[in-house]
Formats: C-alpha cells, sequence, structure tokens
C-alpha cells in the first residue's frame, strides 16, 4: 500500500516537472498578439524595409538601407551591406513573406540580432506585436558624425561614376551617328554633286576675274595690263623676289606710316586717308598683277598656237586674258574632275588643288612684283630688241 502511493507520488512530480519544462522551453505558447492588418516587405541590393500597418491604426515601419538602420523613419544605428545584421534581417523577411498571415506575428516576434541596432529592431518588433504597448517607443540614436560624409561620399562617387558612363554612351552614340550620316552620304551621286559646285564656284571666280580684267582694258587699262604682263614674261625671278619681300613688309609699312602721320603735320587728316586706302591700293596692286600675269599666260599659250599671221589677226588683250586665266584655274578644275571620280582618286585630287593653290600665291608674288618694278604697268621691262610693240592691236582692241 505504501509502495502504491510512493509510485503515484513519484508520477505527480514528473507529469509537473514536466509541465513546467514544456512552459519554460516554449513562453509563447498561448501568447495572444496585435493584429496585423497589411504587411508590406521590399527587398533591393541597396535596401531591405518592412511596413507594418497593426489593428488601430498604428504603422511601423523598420528597414535597412545606405548602410543605416531606421525605425520609422528615425536612423538608430549601422548596418553595412553584408554584415551580420544585414544578412540576418534580410534572412527574417524571406521567412516572413513566405509565412501565412496567422503564423507571421510568432515569426516577427521571435526574430532576434545581435548588436545595439540589432536590439533595437528586436524591441521595436515585439513592442508593436506585443498587445497594449501603444505608447511604448523606440529612441533613435544620432548617428556618428562620420558615417553620413562617408555615405554622402560614397553615393556621390557612385553618381560621378554613373554620370561618366552616360557622357562616354552619349559621346559613342555620337561618334556612331556620325560615321553613319558620313558613310550614308558617300555615294557616287555625292562625289559628283560635289565636283559640280566646286567646279561652278571655279568658273563663278574665273567669270569675276575676266569682267575685271575686261572692265580694266575697255576703260584704257591695257596699257599697265601689258606693261605688267611683260615684266612678268621677262623678268619672272626678279618680280617673284621683289613680290615676296614686299609681301614681308606689307604690314611694317603700314604701321610706320601710321605712326609717321601721327607725328606729323597732317595728323588725323592723313590717317583718314592711309588707313583704308594703304590695303586697298596693296589689293589692287595683287589684283592687277594677277591680271597682268594672266594676260602674260595667254600670250604664252597664244606663241605656241598661232602662225605668226594668225597672231596679229586673232591676238588681243581679251583673248589673252580669257585664255590665261583658263590656264591660272586649270590646276583647280582639274581637281575638281578627278574628285568627282570616287574616293579612289581623292589623293590625286588632293594634289592637284595643292599645286593649284601653290600655283596661285606664286602667280599672285610675280604679279605683285611685277607691279611694283614696272611702276604700275608704266614703266615694262621688255627683252632686248622688243621695246616696240609688236601687237598695236589696231583691229583688235
Amino acid at each position: 500500500m505504501l509502495s502504491s502511493r510512493s509510485d503515484r507520488l513519484v508520477r505527480f512530480v514528473a507529469a509537473t516537472a514536466g509541465l513546467l519544462v514544456l512552459a519554460t522551453a516554449s513562453p509563447l505558447a498561448g501568447q495572444d498578439f496585435t493584429n496585423i492588418v497589411s504587411s508590406e516587405f521590399s527587398m533591393s541590393g541597396a535596401a531591405a524595409t518592412l511596413d507594418l500597418e497593426l489593428a488601430g491604426g498604428r504603422t511601423l515601419q523598420l528597414g535597412l538601407r545606405d548602410g543605416g538602420v531606421f525605425i520609422d523613419g528615425a536612423r538608430v544605428g549601422d548596418a553595412a551591406r553584408g554584415s551580420p545584421l544585414d544578412r540576418q534581417w534580410r534572412d527574417l523577411l524571406t521567412r516572413a513573406m513566405d509565412a501565412a498571415p496567422d503564423e507571421l506575428p510568432q515569426i516577427l516576434f521571435e526574430w532576434s540580432a545581435e548588436g545595439d541596432a540589432g536590439a533595437r529592431l528586436d524591441s521595436a518588433l515585439d513592442a508593436a506585436l506585443l498587445p497594449g504597448a501603444d505608447g511604448l517607443q523606440v529612441p533613435a540614436v544620432p548617428a556618428a558624425p562620420a558615417a553620413p560624409n562617408s555615405d554622402s561620399m560614397d553615393r556621390l562617387v557612385d553618381r560621378i561614376t554613373e554620370l561618366q558612363r552616360e557622357v562616354n554612351r552619349l559621346e559613342a552614340r555620337s561618334e556612331r551617328g556620325t560615321v553613319e550620316r558620313r558613310g550614308s552620304g558617300r555615294g557616287p551621286f555625292h562625289y559628283i554633286g560635289e565636283g559640280l559646285a566646286g567646279i561652278f564656284s571655279i568658273v563663278v571666280a574665273y567669270a569675276v576675274l575676266f569682267a575685271l580684267g575686261f572692265a580694266v582694258i575697255f576703260f584704257g587699262g591695257r596699257k599697265y595690263i601689258e606693261g605688267v604682263a611683260d615684266t612678268a614674261r621677262h623678268a619672272t625671278g626678279r618680280s617673284f623676289l621683289v613680290g615676296l619681300a614686299a609681301a614681308f613688309l606689307v604690314v611694317p609699312a603700314f604701321v610706320l606710316g601710321i605712326i609717321a602721320l601721327v607725328i606729323s603735320v597732317i595728323g588725323i587728316p592723313g590717317l583718314l586717308v592711309w588707313v583704308p586706302g594703304f590695303p586697298v591700293a596693296v589689293l589692287l596692286a595683287a589684283l592687277l598683277g594677277y591680271l597682268g600675269v594672266a594676260h602674260a599666260a595667254g600670250e604664252a599659250f597664244a606663241e605656241r598656237r598661232f602662225y605668226v599671221t594668225d597672231w596679229f589677226q586673232r591676238g588681243n588683250s581679251y583673248y589673252f586674258l580669257l585664255t590665261g586665266l583658263g590656264v591660272l584655274v586649270a590646276l583647280f578644275l582639274a581637281s575638281m574632275v578627278v574628285f568627282m571620280a570616287g574616293p579612289w582618286l581623292r589623293a590625286i585630287s588632293g594634289i592637284l588643288m595643292f599645286l593649284g593653290v601653290v600655283s596661285t600665291i606664286a602667280f599672285v608674288t610675280i604679279g605683285f612684283g611685277a607691279v611694283l618694278i614696272s611702276r604700275g604697268g608704266k614703266q615694262p621691262i621688255r627683252s632686248s630688241g622688243a621695246e616696240q610693240d609688236l601687237f598695236t592691236e589696231e583691229a583688235g582692241v
């Protein structure tokens, strides 16, 4: 009898101890939580946030972003990307997203994390989920001053890098667009169109120069053009050297003239004539020299083409000027004609254009020197035995 009573006492003590152990091991069994009306989860590479709407109209915003821990918008600590707290928090959000609505409060309440920032997140969750904790608030901890600056610098560097990539992308797109536009416009008709446009411009310049020469001859300037032409033909080297030297002395002479007029008695009235008149005189001398060289080129061309009788019948200043200008611009015309053949002969076209520019500079220099030597065509230099004008042109002019 005593033994049976002892056995029953032992079984009662064991059952009571088991119940105490179960109660200690499962403190949340039967725990009532505040009802969660809605929950919103957001996870990305830069942020992981949780927004809760609780019964009674309360809300709670928790999250990790920009290297910090935030509770209801207030920064309460630091948590870098990949830190233990960041991993634990993201693991909690992952499990919470997959949980059923009735299991969500239990999962959030049971979560805990190490560190001061993790403890504040845990406390905020517990305070929100436990009934009767409406007035419980988690104080925000001011962040260390160096952390925001560091985060700001990191964001600034990231933004600059992003802008640099955008600029490089836009530049690459612009270069591709330029290449495409260039490539689309370089068809055969493109070269023909540019060549015809170049030929037309050369023809217009040729017509303008001939019109100027025609006007000079028609209004009595024939002897001046012929004087410059004779000097350019019979003293070519001398004319070139004089013209080259004069080209270098034009600017010093202009400046010295201004200084001389400033300190002279004439003064301001002389400057009013010198300042605009000197450049105009230089341009007119260069133009007269170029027309004289064209006249000389026309004479040389006529000597090779006509017999002696035809020379007197068909040779006149208009004809010499017309053919001479054609000789002087022949290289430019040839360059444009070759250009129309396409990109295969572009090098030859460039060489012809270069030779045309160089020859034009040489012709202007020779003509300018011939104008200075012949005193504007009044005192021409002719070869020996040719002092008399062989081409009276009584019928031609």
